[in-house]
């Protein structure tokens, strides 16, 4: 299906209401790339360009409740084709290792969705700049080093700012050679453009 496509707010208002109907929930966070559009909805292009919005429920899902929603919204489902992006439902064990705070920091961007002809918000959590690169630099995909390249190229967070947030957050001691070196893979590319 899509391998990516430039994302705007806009999209993120259609996947927080398609997730809501999807898995009858009301609130989500949002990580990836996509947590981007809450702060800097006007961000470079190549910030905002992915194949999918990564979310999950702030309230558990039963396992017996999110298969239905992922063939609504999630890869080679309808809202795919229509919408050229998916959303990939991710779990809250993604966040395990993010430095502790991070629901408290991220940036809130509300919307609605009809439900039963009533009107309901639907809360996003987006991941702020520096949370968002933690997470990337811990991932360390080819992907997620040129993101985090991007937010410092284009001055969105600073490399003191990252170092300080690193060297005081990062919750797993056994985690901060991995986030270091990828970091130094940050540094790398960002020297070579």
């Amino acid at each position: 299906m899509s391998e990516g496509k430039e994302l705007f707010i806009e999209d993120l208002k259609l996947a927080l209401r398609a997730a809501a109907l999807a898995y009858d929930r009301r609130r989500f966070v949002i990580l990836g790339s996509a947590a981007i559009l809450a702060t800097h909805p006007d961000a470079p292009s190549f910030l905002r360009l992915s194949a999918d919005i990564d979310m999950f429920p702030l309230r558990k899902l039963d396992t017996t409740d999110f298969q239905f929603g992922d063939e609504q919204v999630g890869q080679a489902s309808e809202f795919e084709v229509e919408h050229d992006f998916y959303i990939e439902r991710l779990g809250d064990w993604t966040m395990l290792s993010q430095p502790d705070g991070w629901l408290g920091r991220c940036a809130k961007y509300d919307t609605s969705v009809e439900v039963d002809g009533r009107r309901e918000v639907v809360e996003g959590f987006c991941l702020m700049p520096l949370d968002l690169a933690y997470n990337k630099l811990e991932a360390g995909r080819d992907k997620d080093v040129n993101f985090v390249a991007g937010l410092l190229t284009e001055g969105i967070i600073t490399q003191g700012d990252l170092e300080g947030f690193i060297a005081e957050g990062c919750p797993h001691e056994e985690l901060m050679p991995r986030v270091l070196r990828n970091l130094e893979l940050v540094k790398g590319v960002m020297s070579s453009s």
